[in-house]
Order: structure tokens, then sequence, then C-alpha cells
């Protein structure tokens, strides 16, 4: 087909098509003469993946690129069984306690965190508020990481000696590099080769893993950093803080 059919076939316009096969998100058209371009069937559906991609996932096209190529560059065919593979692994996931989301203000009255602290958390990326009915609510993991901080509080680490919101930035700075290098890796080396059940099993053993694995090696690392201060002698700067 030409540009203009894929167009009609689409709903995207030809500087967008252009675009996308600059970025390598879509395969180079046949070119059976100097200035023809034909179009195929693949292409209809790698934009249709793309845009379903965009709207559903809300993922950037950075990682869209890595999803739609598999690592020796050729189409991942299967990979519209994957959508929605965070439901599939949502009860893989479970760990037999109530998950029933909760409202932001319950959850402020059950910390005695302020509603502007929790949302200020979230500003930051510490937490996630889910917007629904008309009101704003936290997931069970959400909820948990607020009693952490109601905890930490209650155990000294207050605003007042230094322990704001704001001091909490780089954590979720950090585990945004990791979840994206982890979820991007998953995708780009599973293609299409195993099916929903299949990875949704896989993906939640790797959190798993990751999950008793990164405290660990946080852990020893701050240890050994404890050492290393003792054996100088000499407290670090605040211009010593990454």
């Amino acid at each position: 087909m030409k540009m203009k059919e894929l167009e009609a076939a689409t709903g995207i316009g030809r500087e967008t098509i252009r675009y996308y096969i600059r970025e390598g998100l879509l395969p180079e058209p046949v070119r059976p003469k100097r200035n023809v371009a034909a179009y195929g069937r693949e292409h209809v559906k790698r934009i249709n993946l793309i845009r379903r991609l965009q709207q559903e996932r809300h993922l950037p096209l950075s990682v869209i690129k890595v999803i739609v190529n598999s690592e020796m560059g050729e189409p991942a065919q299967g990979f519209e069984a994957l959508i929605g593979l965070e439901v599939a692994m949502g009860p893989l996931l479970s760990d037999g306690r109530n998950l029933a989301p909760q409202k932001l203000a319950d959850v402020a009255k059950a910390t005695r965190l302020t509603v502007d602290e929790i949302r200020k958390f979230a500003g930051i990326g510490l937490i996630h508020i889910e917007t629904r009915d008309g009101g704003e609510w936290l997931n069970q993991r959400n909820v948990r990481i607020m009693e952490i901080i109601a905890q930490t509080r209650a155990d000294g680490f207050t605003p007042d000696i230094g322990y704001t919101v704001e001091s909490y930035e780089i954590y979720p700075q950090m585990i945004e590099l990791l979840a994206r290098r982890a979820v991007v890796g998953f995708y780009s080396r599973l293609g299409d080769k195993l099916d929903q059940p299949a990875a949704a099993k896989l993906a939640v053993n790797g959190i798993r893993t990751l999950s008793e694995m990164v405290p660990l090696m946080l852990i020893d690392k701050i240890v050994r950093d404890v050492e290393k201060i003792s054996a100088s002698g000499v407290l670090p700067t605040a211009e010593e803080d990454v």
C-alpha cells in the first residue's frame, strides 16, 4: 500500500509515520523503484501496537521501541499476548492480607501524617496516588510505605533534624532507574518466547529475587561505609552527599 493508504488504515499522519521509521519503531518500506515506497500489513499492525502501548500502558516511545523489537532487531510478533501482564501478576504477588486500597484521608489519620505531606511524598515519586470516583486512594504497597515513614519519624528521623519529604527524593530516583532497567530488560529478552501465564510467573520470581537481593546489598554497603568512616576517624560532610 502507499503512504496515503497507510494513513487511512491507521489514522496516523505521514510525518508521524516517517518519524517512527527514523527512530526504528517501524521497518523501512519496500522500495521497488527509486521514488516509490510500499507499506504492508506489518506496518499497520506495528502502528496499532505502538498506539495501544501509548494509550493503554502510557509508555514512552523509548520503551516501546525496545518492546516492539527483539534483541535481534526482528519484530516481537507475539507481544500483543503480553499486554495486560500486570493483571496476571497480581494474584501471584498477593501475600494473603487485605489488599484493598485505602482512602488517602484514612491513611493520613492512621499514620498521623498530614494529607499535604502524603501528597508531597507522591510529588517526589515515593508513592502513587490513584484518583477515582472523585477521591484519592493508595494501594496497599503505598499504604505500607506511608506506615514505614510514620514509624521512622517515631524512631527519631524527623523533619526538624533534616529528614524532610525532600530528603527522600533520592530513593524514588534510584528505584525509577532500577525498575526501568528491570522492566525493559525483561521485555527485550522475553520477546514472544512465553505466553502470559508463564511470563507472569517468571516476572514475579524476578521481582521476589530483586526484593530480597537489593536490601541485602544496601545493608552490606551501608555497613561497609560506616566501617570506612570509623577507620578514617573523619566525619563526612554534606558536600559528600550524593
